[in-house]
């Protein structure tokens, strides 16, 4: 007889990669982090613009300029999931590129926060 376990998916457990992105993460000036109802996040000034949703996905607000400005790179990028409401992504970090890319994109939405409040 085979036993057959599902496990749900813990937001508590990090991923090898994300666990390093949260340490760099927590060293950035701009950043802060909180404890909201759907786990951990990156705030700046107040808004929640990085949310950590698994083991090895992180949610990204990079407000809708930005994205539709790097929309022709983000379609080609497999780790890479636009949200529904056009402004945020969902990040798959299982390597080292996607941990570079999380970390690019992170500054990009710092910079476009501050820019979104500037205006």
């Amino acid at each position: 007889m085979t036993v057959i376990s599902a496990r749900r998916r813990s937001t508590g457990r990090r991923g090898p990669y994300v666990a390093r992105a949260v340490a760099q993460l927590l060293s950035w000036p701009a950043l802060e982090l909180s404890d909201t109802r759907r786990g951990m996040a990156f705030t700046v000034r107040g808004t929640e613009i990085l949310r950590l949703t698994g083991a090895d996905e992180v949610s990204l607000c990079l407000t809708e300029p930005a994205i539709e400005r790097l929309e022709p790179y983000l379609r080609d990028c497999d780790q890479v999931q636009v949200g529904a409401d056009h402004a945020w992504v969902t990040l798959r970090v299982e390597a080292e590129p996607d941990l570079d890319l999380l970390l690019a994109l992170t500054s990009v939405a710092i910079k476009a926060h501050a820019a979104s409040e500037v205006a």
